[in-house]
């Protein structure tokens, strides 16, 4: 009988909500699977048909850190996003361990980028087996373009010390989950170095399509690139009240979002949106800001809840997004012209390759997004300039399925 499975999503919804489909599916195939997360993912991963097990609540934490004079600094400068997160993970270390605890010996755990010591950490104490799902292009190459910061590299010898460098740090951000796990466990506690070294000796599964991350023939031997997870498609689904009546009433609206950064935009969000939909002429569906539910906005803007995007976009004229991992990837799957307004982490990464693709425009820094800035991202997606561009894109991306992908490995890790 295959053995249980872990799922261990430390993050914000784009990480949770891979692992949460996987996790799905298994159990639809009569394998145990366990999805631990942050609590404010309880009902998404409950909606997918897989175990949830909670580690308090955390995405109010978020919020609080990206109102600081911290989150503040991390919108402009990618130095202090590390020191970010270190700071709310550390907050999750209590409940980790004890959630870890519970894992039982000789299991499989699957694990995102944020808790990887926590998978060795297990593998080390329990025998478990481990391995990794990313969702973005943080593996050591030489490929400026298969890698997140590739727009720093110098041409040089350098470019090598650093890519190593950049792993070491974000493979190392797990080490303050772990930690009190491993002096309960009485584990030696490794630095950056040993976390990424351990790391590598394990699979990992870039769940992210070769047309974002296009493929690096020296990234190392344990990857397995299986394209973008896919939520799959809610049975008879059909856009709710009042999205539905916006959307009979004139030409199909231009998506904008922030994915997990909305709510910390609030109603100044909404009212910027606003304010570039009458700029540009077109109309815009949104998702609703904290506080309010769904309702027309005037003539040019619809709010509207939680939606499955693969299914949203479809009815849509062009997305304007924050470029996480996957808001880009069902963007790029829908065919549809995409604009970016970046603001922290991989998003400015994806955001230029959205605009390298050709499938959108040059992107606009969040930091300094205004209504006209917007506007004109808005009337770039609804144009003609980038659809067919757009098309044929979306058509190379729904060849893969990286659900299947993680399934098979997953079957083949035992």
């Amino acid at each position: 009988m295959p053995a249980p499975v872990t799922l261990l999503a430390v993050g914000s919804r784009g990480d949770v909500e891979p692992l949460a489909v996987v996790a799905g599916e298994l159990a639809r195939r009569g394998r145990s699977a366990t999805v631990v997360a942050v609590d404010d993912y309880a009902d998404l991963v409950a909606a997918h048909g897989a175990r949830f097990r909670g580690l308090g609540p955390g995405m109010a934490e978020v919020t609080r850190l990206g109102r600081s004079w911290l989150g503040a600094l991390a919108f402009r400068t990618p130095l202090a996003q590390p020191v970010l997160l270190r700071r709310w993970l550390g907050g999750l270390a209590a409940t980790m361990a004890d959630a870890l605890e519970e894992v039982p010996a000789g299991s499989t755990v699957v694990t995102g980028l944020a808790s990887v010591d926590a998978a060795l950490a297990l593998v080390e104490d329990r025998g478990c087996r481990m391995a990794t799902v990313l969702h973005t292009a943080v593996l050591p190459t030489a490929r400026p373009e298969s890698h997140l910061e590739g727009r720093r590299f110098t041409g040089s010898r350098l470019d090598a010390g650093f890519v190593r460098w950049y792993w070491r740090t974000t493979s190392g951000l797990s080490r303050v989950v772990a930690r009190r796990f491993r002096r309960g466990a009485g584990l030696r506690l490794p630095g950056d170095s040993g976390v990424a070294a351990a790391t590598l000796a394990h699979p990992i599964w870039l769940a992210a399509d070769a047309a974002l991350i296009p493929p690096a023939p020296d990234w190392p031997d344990a990857v397995v690139q299986v394209g973008a997870i896919r939520p799959p498609a809610v049975p008879g689904w059909s856009p709710p009240r009042p999205l539905a009546d916006f959307l009979s009433g004139g030409e199909p609206p231009v998506q904008v979002g922030l994915g997990s950064l909305n709510d910390a935009g609030g109603e100044r969000w909404l009212e910027l949106i606003g304010e570039a939909a009458r700029l540009s002429g077109r109309r815009v569906a949104t998702p609703a800001v904290p506080g309010r539910g769904a309702e027309l906005v005037g003539d040019l803007l619809c709010t509207h809840g939680a939606l499955p995007h693969d299914q949203l976009f479809g009815l849509m004229a062009g997305v304007v997004h924050h470029a996480g991992a996957g808001t880009t990837a069902a963007a790029l799957r829908a065919g549809l012209p995409s604009a970016a307004a970046p603001a922290v982490f991989d998003q400015a990464y994806h955001a230029r390759r959205l605009a390298a693709l050709g499938v959108g425009p040059e992107p606009v820094a969040l930091h300094r997004l205004d209504a006209r800035a917007l506007a004109r991202l808005i009337a770039a997606v609804a144009g003609a300039g980038h659809r067919s561009r757009a098309a044929e894109v979306g058509a190379l991306c729904r060849v893969t399925d990286g659900t299947a992908g993680v399934l098979a490995e997953l079957a083949a890790l035992g």
